[in-house]
């Protein structure tokens, strides 16, 4: 009995040590440090004359905090979102978040960003993937959204029917991010599909291949080879694909509640609207700072015309 206390007495006290921990660091200023690796050779982004060099560069390493990633070069930089990203004026708030999805990234994780409506969420995300340089697919998701929607569309072509890859398709293959937005939107048709996309990383598609995870398809290969499985039909899902959902709070907003099984697959972050009192206070710190300049300015002007005055009557 007293050997059971003394080892809960420990977890308590290891548990409060990890919590302890983390609310160190996230006190701490986080600061954002960007690195370029070309033909082994890493360089520092320092100055304008570098910019050739970056955009040539195969591997870039970002570095949030204590978090770190090594991002890989991409095959369509089309696909890379721009002009979300500002690396000069990013708050603290805005390195937070960004820190945490960069963590989930690193573990392999799937995101759920949830707040209040509003362009925030989008654009956070957005941001991420542009500072990571990763491809991005997007899929809005509504009332009216089917599996057409999220796995394979089906065409007439010269009197044949064609299927094409849709967004959750090509993410999964190609490694990119499937951003989801307004998943609160989603109908009980579609959540089969997402389920088994954000659990297994598997999907049966309508022209007969079949989605699998990249380590189930790699022991697949070691044990029969690539030519079995392309008579399976067996496709590799990419270790590179995440899934980003956004998404509302329900209630008090109108949707569904996100089901158990769903909520389950994502690591969830409050997304709240930012404060304005910083902002504010410093608008008005500049404003008081120009108007005592002006004053100062105005009394020097008053006292040169004076003294000259004087000078002039004598």
């Amino acid at each position: 009995m007293i050997s059971s206390n003394i080892h809960s007495s420990i977890r308590r006290v290891n548990a409060l040590n990890r919590i302890l921990q983390c609310r160190a660091i996230n006190t701490n200023k986080l600061t954002l440090s960007i690195k370029y690796y070309s033909s082994n050779v890493s360089m520092n982004k320092t100055s304008a004359s570098d910019s050739n060099k970056i955009e040539s560069s195969d591997v870039m390493q970002i570095t949030i905090g204590d978090i770190t990633r090594t991002s890989k070069p991409v095959k369509h930089k089309e696909n890379i979102p721009s002009q979300y990203l500002n690396k000069d004026n990013l708050t603290q708030d805005q390195l937070a978040h960004l820190r945490w999805i960069l963590q989930k990234d690193n573990l392999r994780q799937d995101v759920f960003l949830i707040g209040k409506p509003g362009s925030l969420r989008r654009t956070l995300a957005m941001s991420y993937l542009e500072l990571t340089q990763r491809e991005v697919e997007y899929i809005c998701l509504s009332r009216d959204t089917t599996e057409a929607d999220i796995k394979q569309r089906r065409e007439i072509v010269n009197g044949t029917a064609k299927y094409y890859d849709q967004s959750a398709v090509r993410a999964a293959i190609e490694g990119r991010v499937l951003i989801l937005e307004g998943i609160e939107k989603a109908e009980r048709n579609v959540l089969p599909v997402l389920n088994n996309l954000l659990e297994n990383r598997e999907m049966h598609l309508e022209d007969g291949r079949f989605l699998v995870s990249a380590d189930t398809y790699d022991k697949l290969l070691r044990e029969h080879g690539e030519s079995e499985l392309s008579k399976w039909n067996l496709v590799r899902v990419s270790e590179e694909f995440r899934v980003l959902a956004l998404g509302l709070p329900v209630p008090p907003y109108v949707g569904n509640p996100l089901d158990p099984p769903l909520r389950s697959r994502f690591q969830a972050r409050n997304i709240p609207s930012p404060t304005y009192q910083l902002p504010l206070l410093s608008v008005a710190g500049h404003s008081l700072i120009a108007h005592s300049t002006i004053s100062q300015c105005q009394s020097r002007l008053t006292h040169q015309v004076g003294v000259r005055g004087v000078r002039s009557c004598i």
